[in-house]
């Protein structure tokens, strides 16, 4: 069957390990989108966190953003968000504020955190990867206060993210948060947790986008790397891991792919585009 949509992961997928669109993946991507194929981006990180090589080389038809709390269109304009309930997401600062954590909220497409948060001493003592560290000197913006950030917008969280300094205390939140009714929790680095709405994730985001175009599971392609990764991969027909993700992901996956240096997206547009030409043909 014709592959007609492309979901795509960001970090350690799209992007090469030092956080770059390869001018191979970037062909590729414009060869796809002249080629018919919906390219979607669906990442952990908010709207505005993705690169703006991303955002606006002209080639997705969609982005699914914060882990598939939000999704916007081709032009960025928000076609929807799913968000934490305030009276959980009330509950899980309070957890947090106890822990040894570097908390930010997502809202509006933007991830929020304490001035003192934005600092490269304080990466540094949380085991922030190097990698990450351009995208949060350039994305995060700082609040003095994000008790009083919450409380004045509370029903508008998309996402929780954390980075922990002591692993123990990451699991223990792990376990409290994870049996909270109306929360998903994943990670996508050694040391943080992402926690958003049930009803949100790369894979039901992925499903929604799906019913609104009229596109069969059996027809989407879905490539990834990490935990976070997993519900879009199994939603997919055809899912695929590039070579570095995480063991579970290769798992889970229909087929695994060579690594994100190695340009594994260019690789899966390619093949679709050559598949889809083979079938017109037959």
């Amino acid at each position: 069957m014709q592959t007609k949509l492309i979901a795509l992961d960001v970090d350690g997928t799209l992007l090469h390990s030092d956080g770059t669109l390869s001018q191979k993946n970037l062909t590729a991507l414009k060869n796809g989108d002249v080629g018919g194929l919906y390219l979607v981006i669906n990442s952990g990180r908010t709207f505005y966190e993705l690169p703006e090589q991303v955002r606006n080389c002209g080639c997705f038809s969609f982005f699914i953003f914060s882990n598939g709390a939000g999704m916007a269109d081709r032009s960025g304009q928000m076609l929807s968000a799913t968000y934490i309930d305030r009276h959980i997401s009330e509950e899980i600062l309070q957890i947090l504020s106890g822990c040894d954590a570097m908390v930010e909220i997502y809202r509006h497409g933007r991830p929020y955190t304490e001035y003192k948060n934005l600092s490269e001493e304080m990466w540094a003592a949380f085991e922030v990867e190097s990698t990450y560290r351009p995208v949060l000197r350039e994305t995060r913006r700082g609040v003095t206060d994000l008790e009083a950030f919450y409380r004045a917008e509370p029903e508008s969280v998309e996402m929780i993210h954390a980075f922990f300094r002591n692993p123990q205390e990451r699991l223990a939140c792990f376990e409290r948060i994870g049996k909270m009714p109306g929360v998903k929790l994943t990670t996508s680095m050694k040391n943080n947790m992402e926690v958003f709405s049930a009803h949100a994730d790369k894979g039901e985001a992925l499903s929604r986008l799906a019913l609104l175009l009229g596109i069969k599971p059996t027809q989407i392609t879905a490539m990834g790397d990490s935990l976070n990764d997993v519900p879009m991969i199994r939603f997919a027909g055809n899912g695929v891991a590039v070579g570095n993700a995480c063991d579970e992901l290769k798992r889970t996956a229909d087929h695994i792919a060579c690594t994100n240096d190695d340009d594994a997206a260019a690789e899966v547009i390619m093949r679709a585009l050559a598949d889809n030409h083979l079938l017109k043909s037959q």
